[in-house]
């Protein structure tokens, strides 16, 4: 049976927690787990108000940097802060998260994440490692950092000498790049017949004619897990009644799939469960 895990990349003060709290309230509705990266700076200046929304046994709550910043080279982003930096916004971030929430931090989003997540990055995998991160989701992006993303599945950093940490990769489009909030390259043809729409979405139902088509192609091509990358900010810009995302939920539910975190979902991988 494919899994869905329904997350969250939680960074920008646009509409920030309100955004959080109608994307709570819709997946209390139904009853459809989720994990929320976020970025430490957010809970430094909110934590008690997220902490209210979110401590909940249904939410997985991991981190998505202390601010931010790029900790692998990039090309559309530029090369990555110094290794004492990087330091600072895993160190700092998980802190963040595991002292508002009151439990431990054990996965990490990087920001916008790269092709091929942190391979060919040692020193940066070093970092992780010590601070007890166990596994990452910064495989987001297609050939020279492009988007959409494929649908690689979870593997280890084994080749890298970091075997023990996970990669539970994220799929499809950024959401804020399919709906035009933030410009980046597309790589052509795309990796799916269907991953290149003939427009921006311009409306809930058109963005769903896209995003809901990386969940069917999950399922009929039968793999372990999909998840897409979302942000709370750029859903509410575009959708302040959430409608996108339960559309989502709703098409998962009607194909049969599992839902998860991204924390349940490592767990079942390492064999913790």
């Amino acid at each position: 049976m494919t899994k869905y895990i329904a997350a969250y990349d939680t960074e920008n003060l646009e509409h920030a927690p309100e955004a959080v709290a109608r994307l709570v309230e819709l997946h209390r509705r139904y009853e459809a787990p989720a994990t929320f990266f976020i970025v430490g700076r957010l809970l430094e200046r909110e934590g008690p108000r997220y902490k209210a929304l979110l401590d909940d046994p249904l939410f997985d709550i991991q981190t998505h940097t202390y601010s931010h910043k790029i900790i692998k080279d990039s090309r559309p982003h530029g090369p990555a802060v110094s290794l004492e930096e990087t330091e600072v916004e895993v160190g700092e971030g998980k802190r963040w998260v595991e002292e508002v929430f009151e439990r431990e931090c054990i996965g990490l989003r990087p920001g916008c994440g790269f092709e091929d997540g942190f391979h060919g990055a040692p020193e940066r995998l070093e970092i992780i490692r010590r601070h007890g991160i166990k596994f990452v989701s910064a495989d987001l992006r297609g050939p020279l950092d492009s988007i959409p993303n494929d649908m690689q599945q979870p593997y280890t950093y084994e080749a890298d000498g970091y075997g023990d940490i996970w990669e539970i990769p994220g799929h499809g489009w950024h959401d804020n790049v399919l709906k035009g909030g933030t410009g980046h390259i597309t790589y052509v043809p795309p990796v799916y017949e269907f991953a290149l729409p003939q427009r921006t979405p311009k409306t809930v139902v058109e963005n769903f004619a896209q995003e809901g088509r990386w969940l069917e192609h999950a399922v009929e091509t039968g793999l372990d897990y999909v998840s897409l990358v979302q942000h709370p900010w750029s859903i509410m810009r575009f959708d302040e009644g959430m409608a996108s995302i339960e559309l989502l939920l709703v098409r998962a539910r009607q194909l049969g799939m599992e839902f998860t975190t991204y924390l349940d979902y490592y767990r079942e991988l390492a064999g913790e469960t």
